[in-house]
């Protein structure tokens, strides 16, 4: 019976997260498309650890029951209750710590409206939002929605982050931006959301206005907003109605220079009855004086979002107190709703007068048409590291910028490598460097060595190194660090780790220029470019009829083969031939 009563847990916590469930029998239960799962009783008086040692004295799941057991009856899944939540494991795979949310199948929706969430709040809102893109992302697919909006307030830094985890889950990524504008006698506050690319370096210069231009009261001005206005839509903010009506003038200004202006509808609860009255009221005077009014912004459901779910919420009252001291603007209810727990509110909230099916429609068809426009992207395929300006005098010296950086970084090795060692320094040197070209971060290291000798030079004080920076050799070598990393066994991989900048070990083409060349074979690339390089340099090419790579000899390449240039010789190799 105690374990009877126990399970109940679980069938709640599955019911109020709205997974659909079959019990299967007293410990089993079967979540359609998740499979089977084995609830694990943790409160048991013979439980007392997760974890358990095997054998071998390796940490491993204190299972109940033999995982072997479990799999061979179909069961996958082992969950149990940790904290405040409960979590699976998958059998099949190492232990993880995983939520038990958002898997199998959902409870189907009673109202079936479209609906995009435009107001997420992330942990770049520092000590404010939580939960990272890719776990907002996580829900929204579960929901089944297209695409997800973040808006937080004054910084743009989630943008990056975003578009990476929505490419990966096939959601459009809409960036938005929660701000406070100044109009002169009285600050609105309100949001852009991105359309176009024209829009996106808009949102670029308004980030600069007020944390940049502005940073003592983070605002920007109503003058400077006007400026960026194409390529984004403005929501004014949900206590923004009598603004609205009191201010025609702004009010057509902002229509003139964005590509549409709306006024947020957001209902959601808070603790202070204040809040709620002040929300209540602004919403009550729109849809009363504004609604109708054909020159009046739309209406359009954004709910300001700072965490996933319910149960969530002590999140925002946590970071807020570690931020401030104390919490504000309380709530359990900003959290990431579906369309159903939002119609629930407007059907509370509406009067019989009110078309609610209707009203609730265009509220969320506002906000479909805010994402099914957002179009800009972050272009990922180029650096934008600013490229070195040599001088004059290091024209002539060197020539030209990677020349420059093979050389500084050759005196540097003969100046500051141990004689006795020099090999050891210079293999780890070729290593770091063959990365740093690859990955077209040449130009960035010579700023750096630039900023710090030019420092130095003028007796401005400058550190001997800083976090993962101590691990690179370069930089020693360079004298933007202080810190010989071979002597303190520091590694190079903190600072730049080849994975990690798309770079992995395989066979490559070997056309460097320490090949003795006596008879050339001339090459002409797709780009028109005709280069020569020595009969005995090595190429690895696809070659129609192989079904892998093949490593030739320059004068054994056929017409037609696909050369596998390595990135160091697309960068700069085949440059300088």
């Amino acid at each position: 019976m105690k374990k009877s009563n126990k399970i109940e847990e679980l069938y709640q916590w599955l019911t109020v997260n709205k997974i659909q469930f079959n019990v299967i029998d007293e410990e089993v239960v079967e979540i359609p498309g998740f499979g089977k799962a084995f609830y694990q009783n943790t409160e048991r008086s013979s439980y007392n650890s997760i974890f358990r040692k095997d054998r071998d004295g390796e940490l491993i799941f204190n299972s109940m029951e033999e995982p072997s057991v479990l799999l061979n009856e179909g069961i996958q899944y082992i969950v149990f209750k940790f904290g405040d939540n409960f979590y699976y494991y998958d059998l099949e795979k190492e232990f993880a710590l995983n939520i038990l949310k958002y898997v199998g199948q959902r409870e189907p929706l009673t109202h079936k409206f479209e609906f995009v969430n435009l107001g997420v709040h992330t942990p770049f809102e520092l000590l404010n939002g939580s939960f990272m893109p890719d776990q907002w992302i996580k829900k929204a697919k579960y929901l089944g929605h297209t695409a997800i909006g973040i808006c937080d307030r004054n910084t743009m830094a989630a943008c990056f982050t975003l578009q990476k985890e929505c490419g990966y889950a096939g959601l459009n990524p809409i960036f938005g931006y929660s701000l406070t504008v100044d109009c002169g006698t009285e600050k609105i506050g309100g949001k852009v959301y991105v359309q176009s690319q024209k829009g996106y370096r808009h949102l670029l210069r308004i980030q600069k206005a007020i944390m940049v231009d502005n940073l003592e009261d983070k605002t920007i001005s109503l003058g400077e907003l006007l400026k960026r206005g194409e390529g984004n839509v403005f929501v004014f903010d949900k206590y923004s109605s009598t603004f609205i009506a009191e201010n025609p003038d702004i009010v057509d200004d902002l229509f003139e220079a964005f590509d549409d202006v709306l006024y947020q509808v957001d209902l959601s609860e808070y603790k202070a009855e204040r809040i709620d009255i002040r929300v209540l009221e602004a919403t009550k005077y729109y849809f009363d004086n504004l609604y109708y009014d054909e020159y009046a912004p739309r209406p359009v459901l954004i709910s300001d979002c700072y965490y996933l779910d319910k149960d969530d919420a002590k999140n925002k009252i946590i970071l807020n107190k570690v931020a401030e001291g104390a919490a504000h603007e309380q709530s359990d209810d900003q959290y990431f709703k579906d369309a159903d727990e939002h119609y629930a509110i407007f059907e509370q909230l509406f009067s019989d007068k009110w078309d609610i099916e209707t009203l609730f429609k265009e509220c969320c068809d506002n906000a479909l048409i805010i994402a099914d426009n957002a179009l800009a992207r972050m272009d990922v395929t180029r650096n934008y590291m600013p490229k070195y300006d040599m001088t004059p005098e290091e024209v002539a010296k060197y020539h030209t910028v990677h020349n420059m950086f093979n050389e500084l970084l050759e005196e540097g090795l003969q100046k500051l490598a141990p004689k006795d060692k020099i090999e050891q320094y210079r293999k780890q040197m070729e290593y770091e460097k063959y990365i740093i070209e690859s990955t077209d971060n040449v130009d960035y290291l010579l700023v750096q060595y630039d900023t710090c000798n030019w420092a130095r030079r003028n007796n401005i004080l400058v550190g001997c190194g800083r976090g993962s920076a101590a691990g690179s050799l370069l930089l020693y070598l360079l004298g933007i660090t202080l810190i010989d990393p071979i002597k303190y066994n520091l590694i190079f991989e903190r600072f730049l780790l080849p994975e990690r900048a798309g770079l992995y070990s395989a066979d490559t083409t070997i056309i460097g220029q320490d090949i003795t060349a006596t008879d050339y074979i001339e090459l002409c690339l797709e780009n028109g470019k005709t280069i020569k390089v020595d009969k005995d340099a090595e190429f690895m090419v696809n070659r129609e009829g192989e079904e892998a790579p093949i490593r030739v000899y320059a004068d054994e390449l056929q017409e037609g083969d696909d050369i596998l240039f390595d990135n160091k010789d697309l960068i700069f190799t085949i440059n300088e031939l």
